[in-house]
C-alpha cells in the first residue's frame, strides 16, 4: 500500500459522523446524521482496519453496511468511497 492509499485509508477509518456528512453533501451523495453515525459505528467496529482500495474488503463492508443501513445508503457509501480513491 502507498503512502496516499494509507493516507486515504486512515481518514476514513477516523471519520466523524458529521465529516461523513460533510464529504457526501460535496460529492452529492445524500446521507442523513443517522446513517452517518451507523456508518462509522460499523467502521470503528473493523478496528481502523478498513481498506477501501481493496475491492473485496470493501464490499464485504457493504455488505455489512446494507444490512444495517438498507442497500440504498450502502450503494450511496459505496460511491462515496469510489471519489475517495479516485
Amino acid at each position: 500500500m502507498n503512502i496516499y492509499q494509507q493516507i486515504i485509508n486512515k481518514k476514513l477509518n477516523t471519520l466523524s459522523p458529521e465529516e461523513l456528512v460533510q464529504y457526501a453533501q460535496q460529492y452529492n451523495i445524500e446521507i442523513s446524521m443517522e446513517q452517518a453515525k451507523k456508518i462509522i459505528k460499523l467502521v470503528k467496529e473493523k478496528n481502523g482496519k478498513v481498506n477501501v482500495f481493496n475491492t473485496s474488503e470493501r464490499l464485504q463492508l457493504m455488505k455489512e453496511l446494507s444490512k444495517i443501513t438498507g442497500h440504498e445508503t450502502a450503494k450511496k457509501v459505496n460511491q462515496l468511497f469510489m471519489e475517495f480513491i479516485k
